[in-house]
């Protein structure tokens, strides 16, 4: 018999697609590395081609990539994303229709020496933010919270500004009165608005 007819496949030319025996340690993979004249740039041995071939049949990172956008944008998302963003939890958004005119509430009592304009804009921005970002099932809360915190707020931060002159209830009936009738467009307005935010909100879910 002819050496043509008597060679044999060694076992060394396919040890790129998973060959195992003794000879696998001196073989040779099926795709060498090789250098284009003139350039630095190496093919990926056979190893490296073939995993990535897998993970591209298998979909492994398309199906990845797939299936976070898929849990991004789903009904659900809402519960998915941080608090800083829509949705904001009903206990979240208690604490910041509470905290934030409070804190922005002192600082006015200390620039101005009353409970005005400073608390009267960090009161309606939150409370808008609230009005468009609060869980859907919490749609009507910033409404019917907001001004109940903001009366809170007035109790709190009026303690500051009470007048030295006359009994006590009548000092607290005569500073709730006037605070609220001065923040009063504020107040009035911000709640309107966001009541109309929550209505379209809850139509559109509807």
């Amino acid at each position: 018999m002819s050496e043509k007819k008597s060679r044999k496949l060694e076992p060394r030319f396919y040890k790129a697609v998973g060959a195992t025996g003794p000879q696998s340690d001196k073989a040779f993979p099926a795709l060498a590395r090789r250098r284009a004249q003139g350039s630095n740039e190496k093919f990926a041995d056979s190893q490296e081609i073939a995993k990535k071939v897998t993970d591209f049949y298998a979909g492994t990172a398309p199906t990845k990539i797939v299936k976070e956008k898929e849990e991004f944008f789903d009904e659900d998302y809402e519960s998915k994303v941080s608090w800083l963003q829509p949705p904001v939890s009903a206990k979240i958004a208690s604490a910041m229709i509470l905290v934030i005119p409070l804190i922005f509430g002192l600082l006015d009592v200390l620039l101005t020496g009353q409970v005005g304009v400073i608390t009267s804009f960090a009161y309606s921005i939150t409370l808008l933010y609230l009005a468009f970002g609060i869980d859907k099932r919490h749609t009507w809360d910033p409404v019917l919270a907001g001004p109940i915190s903001y009366f809170f707020v007035i109790l709190v931060l009026g303690q500051l500004v009470l007048s030295n002159s006359g009994a006590l209830w009548l000092r607290e009936v005569a500073m709730i009165l006037t605070t609220l009738a001065f923040n009063a467009p504020w107040i009035v307005g911000s709640t309107l608005i966001a009541f109309g935010i929550s209505f379209i909100r809850i139509r559109k879910n509807a």
